[in-house]
């Protein structure tokens, strides 16, 4: 496996939010958009999910929490407006929003594999102002790499 190389962008550091559950999650989530519609009205945010169970759940529990403009995208039927949209990964090739929040990024979903890997690079770099992970479960080998690697450059991460 080839080393990638370490590219760096400015803005606020990424920044790893660790759950012991993802009720707690959705909660934190909630409460964090709630704010931010409040500072900054028109962001569009995308909370990414590894697969389309997380995304139902992630939507229903986001939902429960009066999210505002709260929707689910299937079939990339995005509404390129500002507001939260909830998809997979998968989804969102080639788009880019000013928020992104990777769900679950931990060692089951992105174990240490090259395809684990390009799929986290898609994910991780849609967004344009700030990049949240957060996992349940054990955080992801890649994950942890990146950040290491970041600390060797004292980049921040």
């Amino acid at each position: 496996m080839v080393s990638p190389s370490l590219v760096v962008r400015s803005g606020p550091e990424v920044e790893l939010f660790p759950f012991t559950d993802h009720g707690a999650c959705v909660v934190f989530l909630a409460d964090a958009r709630n704010a931010l519609a409040d500072s900054e009205p028109n962001a569009s945010v995308a909370v990414l999910t590894p697969s389309r169970q997380l995304s139902d759940l992630y939507f229903s529990g986001l939902q429960r929490g009066d999210v505002p403009r709260l929707r689910q995208v299937t079939q990339q039927n995005f509404a390129f407006a500002p507001g939260v949209e909830v998809t997979e990964v998968s989804e969102v090739k080639g788009l880019e929003f000013d928020y992104v929040i990777l769900v679950e990024v931990s060692a089951g979903r992105y174990p240490n594999t090259d395809a684990a890997r390009r799929v986290l690079h898609v994910g991780a770099t849609r967004a344009i102002h700030q990049l949240w992970l957060t996992s349940a479960t054990a955080v992801s080998p890649l994950v942890l790499e990146a950040r290491d690697r970041a600390a060797e450059h004292d980049v921040k991460c």
